[in-house]
């Protein structure tokens, strides 16, 4: 996954992980059902709703649910860092980490040249 340019390596509360959104798997997850809320299921809705503010909680857990999965994070593990630093924690912190996650599908890597 390090040539998928829609990656991103990224240190958090969580410790260092790899948040990948364009990985074919989670794109076949997310194109059956999404992640429900205003305006529509895509990533392209999900986007609009993080630009707007007006995000969920379950956006900002979905977004880094399936970035993890699509960066290589195995679930169970995926799972443990949900519960103990997103599920019921302050949005904030969390927001810009799935904002950053999400705005790699549009404009790829951020330390790459053009």
């Amino acid at each position: 996954m390090a040539d998928d340019k829609c990656a991103r390596t990224i240190t958090w509360i969580g410790g260092t992980h790899t948040f990948n959104l364009n990985h074919p798997w989670v794109r076949r997850v997310l194109s059956w059902r999404g992640i429900p809320g205003p305006g529509g299921s895509s990533i392209s809705a999900i986007w609009g709703r993080f630009e707007a503010n007006n995000y969920s909680a379950n956006d900002v857990e979905r977004v880094m649910e399936f970035g993890l999965l699509g960066g290589g994070t195995p679930e169970r593990e995926v799972k443990r860092l949900l519960d103990a630093h997103v599920r019921g924690k302050p949005l904030a912190p969390n927001v810009l980490i799935a904002s950053e996650v999400l705005a790699a599908c549009y404009f790829g890597d951020a330390s790459a040249s053009t």
